[in-house]
């Protein structure tokens, strides 16, 4: 049987290379404050990677962006991609957090400063509803709701804005895990001029109809 995979949601990760002991000493100087619908810690500079001190990291994350650019998203139009916020997630042990998207951008990104992946994950959910769910025996890409990614210290992952994703427990017998999500967004022309005419169609067709 030949498999169609239709609309497959891309998400991608690698290992960056290792950070200094001087660069990880400048990840624990900055503020906190508590964000109350997660439960966990955030940074209130929400441009870390704007920092001069992250200027070798940053510029791995816009390679590896790039890379999911020119091979996955393939823009026809001259698109430059960019990091809008950048954060830095502190999460104690029994802290989890809670299933959620990230508005008003194209890719998000989690890069894991420390994280064990025995014990460390994130968490996709599929965005398609299923109208009839079927138990199955064994869980795949393709009967899945849900698919749990290991998270590790160094690693990055990106993935579609739009797709809900969580961050289960930090076991006792660890501790903390610090990890840096960051947004991006894009510079130029992009959308579809058809799917603007689409859409004055459809409102004509139905202002009319709700008038006869």
């Amino acid at each position: 049987m030949n498999i169609i995979d239709l609309f497959p949601t891309p998400i991608c990760e690698k290992y960056l290379e290792p950070l200094s002991k001087t660069t990880l000493k400048n990840f624990f100087k900055y503020e906190t404050k508590p964000d109350w619908e997660f439960e966990i810690l955030q940074s209130k500079n929400t441009y870390i990677l704007e920092e001069k001190s992250f200027k070798n990291l940053k510029k791995q994350i816009n390679s590896f962006i790039q890379e999911y650019v020119d091979q996955i998203l393939k823009p026809s139009s001259n698109l430059k991609f960019y990091i809008t916020q950048s954060w830095l997630n502190y999460t104690n042990e029994k802290q989890t957090h809670y299933p959620h998207f990230h508005p008003n951008s194209i890719i998000s990104g989690v890069y894991y400063i420390n994280a064990n992946p025995k014990f460390d994950y994130i968490r996709f959910k599929k965005n398609v509803y299923d109208q009839i769910k079927i138990y199955p025996k064994q869980f795949n890409k393709y009967n899945s709701d849900t698919w749990w990614i290991p998270a590790a210290t160094n690693k990055i992952i990106l993935f579609p804005s739009c797709l809900m994703h969580e961050v289960g427990n930090v076991k006792e017998t660890y501790g903390k895990r610090m990890s840096l999500a960051f947004n991006v967004f894009a510079k130029g022309n992009f959308g579809s001029r058809l799917n603007c005419f689409l859409y004055i169609f459809l409102f004509i067709d139905h202002f009319f109809a709700g008038l006869s």
